[in-house]
C-alpha cells in the first residue's frame, strides 16, 4: 500500500477495530478523545483524533500525525511495516476501517533498537504518574551529550552558545538522567539519545533575538534551528528566531508575531501533514509581512535536520 492511499484510512475506524473506543467526543463527533493507546496511566483522555482532517494528536507527549505516524507508534514498527499493517484485508480509503483484531507488532530486525523504544515509552507513560524534578543547569561537559550531538550533525561549539546539560529525575525516583536542554519559557525542551520531551512549569515557544525591523526564522524544533547554523557555518544567529517546540503552539506564536515589526518571516517547518498545516496557518493570518516558506531547501526530508544527517 502506498503511503496517499493509506492516509486516506479513518484513524477512528482504525482504532475501533483494534478494540479502542473513543470516551467522549467533541463539535459534533469532529474531535473524538480517547484515552492514549501509546501511553499508560492516561485517565484522564488526552488523545484526540480530527475526523475531519483526519489526523491525532496526544497531549501528553505533545506528538501527532496521521494513521502511519499512529501505527508506528502503537507497533514499534518501521513506515514500511506500518504500511504492510494497513494492508491487510479489510483496510479502505473511501470508508471504516474494517481490519478485525488487535494491532500487533511485526518482528523487528534490531532488538537494542525495539528495547530502546519500549524504554522510551515507558518513561513517556510515567510522566503522566509523576513530573520530573531538575536537579541542575551546567554546560555541556557529558561526552555521550556530545556523541549525541555529532551523530545529528550538530556542531556542538555552536550548540553550547544556545543548550545546556540538564540533569533530572522523575520525582520520588533515585535515579537521575542526562539530557541538552532548550530553554521555552520558565522550561526545558530536553533531548538525549534515548528521550525527547520537556521539564519544566509549562510548554512554551522558543523565542530569541525578537526585534522590529528584522527578518524572522520560524522553525519546527530546536535541533533543526542547531541544524540549520551547524550546516552554514553560523556561530552566532543575529536575526530574530521563533521555535514552536509543538505545532499545537502555533497560535502563541502568532500572538507573539503580531507585536512586532519583521521585515520578513521565513517558515522552516516540516514536510508532513502537520507542517502543511502549520506554513498554511502563518500564511493565511500573517497579512502585513512576506510570508517566504523555505522547506524547498529540504525537499524530500521530512526536516531539515534530517536532511543535513543524510547528506554529510
Amino acid at each position: 500500500m502506498r503511503a496517499k492511499e493509506a492516509r486516506g484510512i479513518p484513524i477512528s475506524g482504525f482504532l475501533e477495530s483494534s478494540g479502542i473506543k473513543p470516551m467522549k467526543q467533541a463539535k459534533s463527533g469532529q474531535e473524538l478523545w480517547y484515552s492514549s493507546p501509546i501511553r499508560n496511566g492516561d485517565t484522564n483522555p488526552s488523545f484526540k483524533v480530527d475526523t475531519v482532517k483526519n489526523l491525532w494528536f496526544d497531549f501528553g507527549l505533545s506528538r501527532g500525525g496521521n494513521i502511519i505516524d499512529l501505527v508506528c507508534e502503537l507497533t514499534n514498527s518501521t513506515v514500511k511495516e506500518a504500511l504492510a499493517i494497513l494492508d491487510r484485508p479489510g483496510a479502505s480509503r473511501h470508508g471504516n476501517y474494517a481490519y478485525s483484531g488487535i494491532v500487533t507488532p511485526l518482528p523487528r530486525r534490531n532488538t537494542v533498537q525495539t528495547s530502546l523504544l519500549n524504554e522510551k515509552k515507558k518513561a513517556a507513560g510515567e510522566i503522566e504518574k509523576v513530573s520530573f524534578e531538575i536537579l541542575s543547569v551546567s554546560e555541556i561537559r557529558d561526552h555521550r551529550l556530545i556523541d549525541y550531538l555529532r551523530s545529528r550533525k550538530i556542531n556542538p561549539d555552536i550548540a553550547r552558545s544556545y543548550l545546556k546539560e540538564i540533569r533530572y529525575k522523575p520525582v520520588g525516583s533515585g535515579k537521575s538522567y542526562y539530557a541538552l536542554g532548550f530553554p521555552s519559557g520558565e522550561s526545558f525542551e530536553i533531548r538525549s539519545k534515548n528521550f525527547k520531551g520537556s521539564v519544566g512549569i509549562k510548554k512554551e515557544i522558543s523565542t530569541l533575538n525578537l526585534e522590529n525591523n528584522k527578518s524572522l526564522s520560524i522553525f519546527e524544533g530546536f535541533m533543526n534551528f542547531l541544524a540549520f547554523l551547524s550546516h552554514n557555518g553560523i556561530t552566532e544567529f543575529q536575526n530574530s528566531v521563533i521555535i514552536l517546540n509543538s505545532v499545537n503552539l502555533k497560535d502563541r506564536a502568532l500572538e507573539v508575531i503580531t507585536g512586532y515589526e519583521f521585515s520578513k518571516i521565513y517558515l522552516f517547518l516540516d514536510n508532513d501533514e502537520a507542517g502543511e498545516t502549520a506554513k498554511q496557518f502563518f500564511i493565511d493570518n500573517i497579512k502585513e509581512t512576506p510570508v517566504i516558506d523555505k522547506s524547498g531547501l529540504y525537499t524530500g526530508y521530512n526536516d531539515f535536520n534530517q536532511m543535513t544527517m543524510e547528506i554529510e
